[in-house]
């Protein structure tokens, strides 16, 4: 072998010697010191007391700025929470061993926050946890706005630091209507009726109103003169004779007074954000024209008809569109179509879009409708005859006033609601067929008075004491009495 190649395979021998003796072996991890570990939690700024199972000699604390602790015995010690945070207590016995590793969890005082809610919010069920540097809210809660009080009072606690788990129930709104109408009318009816005639002439005035003329002279004294369709309530007759002339004459008098008041109260129950329609009426049939001598038959409702969506708000409001209608079947206005008379409807609606608390009501008022009319029947030239011209003219007056009140209060429905209305059931009950065949009850008690429900509101307390509740959100709060 060539003395320079074999210098060479030496050279390379010694470099790769020299580095395999310059390679560093990998260090073996050193694990710590085997103890037991326990989990505290210590509220900020307040003391909590523990006890060892053993005597210990020392201990450390990691974070001093997160919590002090201070040895009262050789057992005992106190932890004071001065951070929002978390650090560990190292526990040392005698000869230096390590008894035990506590960890330290500073955190908001979570006890004192579900008391608070418990006082504030005392039919809820609010949970409160230490989560990391803040806090949890678990729990059942009835409404949003119930959700959002709770976050607000636990943020006074832990500023930004509040998770919020609570899970909020189907709120269902109760919807108590009322609606009062008074309808009042007026009608006046004047009338006088004149036949003079022999066999050579005859003066007719006052045709009669149903289609009948005048009798001839010598027959049944006719009744003739009211403008309406209504016979009159009284009528003063004259009957005589100029020589070979008859002379027939009446004066015809009505007056009608009435007064209707109708009382509706529908309550309806519906979940939030959902729609509801209540109806307590009937349906008729109506015919509407589709085709050359073709009719079909629709059905159109009327009675008390309520449309009501009731949504609950976050802050606990109840957001309500409201639609409450009453109508009636109406015969004096008919339309009739192939031989088939089709009643009108009278309807008096309303709908609107409000936002109530709970218990809070909305009065619709003043919703008063005064109407007037009159009619003169006259021979033309005859009439403006002074003083006699009331001889020659029938007068007919009527005047018409209807007053509406809608009175609307929504409840959020709670479990105490359904409790205490699951024994409220309409009193009475089926006979027995000796009861009914031998003393003819029908019942075996009378209904009870309030679920018939007043007509008049109760008188108020004579106490000052109890006032009357302020209706809330009213778009007029009264109604005169008298309707002027």
């Amino acid at each position: 072998m060539p003395r320079n190649l074999t210098a060479a395979l030496c050279a390379a021998l010694t470099l790769l010697t020299a580095g395999a003796v310059a390679t560093p072996a990998f260090a073996d991890a050193l694990p710590s010191e085997a103890a037991t570990s326990r989990v505290i939690s210590v509220p900020r700024d307040k003391s909590l007391s523990f006890r060892l199972d053993e005597p210990a000699t020392k201990i450390v604390v990691s974070q001093p700025d997160i919590a002090e602790v201070v040895a009262t015995t050789d057992r005992s010690f106190y932890v004071r929470g001065i951070d929002v945070g978390s650090t560990n207590l190292l526990v040392y016995g005698p000869g230096g061993r390590l008894m035990e590793v506590i960890d330290v969890r500073v955190g908001v005082d979570a006890a004192a926050l579900e008391r608070d809610l418990a006082q504030v919010l005392p039919n809820e069920h609010i949970k409160v946890q230490n989560l990391g540097e803040g806090v949890m809210l678990t729990g059942d809660v009835s409404n949003p706005g119930v959700g959002i009080k709770a976050t607000a009072i636990a943020q006074k606690f832990s500023p930004d630091g509040v998770t919020s788990m609570l899970r909020i129930g189907s709120s269902q709104v109760v919807l108590e209507v009322r609606i009062l109408e008074a309808t009042r009318s007026t009608s006046r009816d004047t009338g006088v009726g004149l036949e003079i005639g022999n066999n050579s002439f005859a003066f007719q005035l006052g045709a009669n109103v149903v289609g009948h003329p005048i009798v001839p002279p010598g027959g049944q004294f006719p009744l003739v003169g009211l403008i309406g369709t209504t016979p009159p309530e009284g009528a003063l007759g004259i009957v005589g004779a100029i020589g070979h002339t008859s002379v027939n004459a009446q004066l015809a008098a009505l007056e009608e007074k009435g007064l209707i008041r109708t009382l509706a109260r529908p309550n309806l129950v519906a979940l939030s954000g959902e729609k509801a329609t209540f109806l307590a009426g009937g349906e008729f049939p109506f015919p509407v024209p589709s085709g050359v001598n073709l009719i079909t038959i629709e059905f159109r409702t009327y009675g008390v008809k309520l449309d009501f969506t009731p949504t609950v708000e976050e802050d606990g409001k109840i957001r309500l569109v409201v639609a409450p209608e009453v109508s009636e079947l109406d015969q004096t206005n008919t339309v009739r179509v192939d031989n088939v008379t089709i009643p009108a409807l009278t309807i008096r609606r309303t709908s609107t879009t409000v936002e109530l608390h709970d218990g809070e009501s909305l009065t619709i008022g003043g919703l008063f409708q005064h109407g007037y009319s009159n009619q003169i029947n006259q021979v033309p030239g005859l009439s403006n005859i002074p003083i006699l011209s009331a001889l020659f003219r029938s007068t007919r007056y009527q005047r018409h006033e209807t007053e509406l009140l809608i009175i609307v209060t929504p409840h959020i429905l709670t479990q105490g609601d359904i409790n205490a209305t699951k024994d409220k059931n309409l009193a009475g009950a089926e006979p027995s067929g000796m009861d009914l065949l031998l003393t003819g009850k029908a019942l075996d008690k009378a209904m009870a008075k309030d679920l018939r429900g007043p007509i008049d509101a109760p008188p108020p307390p004579a106490a000052a004491s109890n006032p009357q509740p302020q209706l809330r959100g009213a778009i007029s709060p009264t109604v005169p009495a008298s309707g002027k």
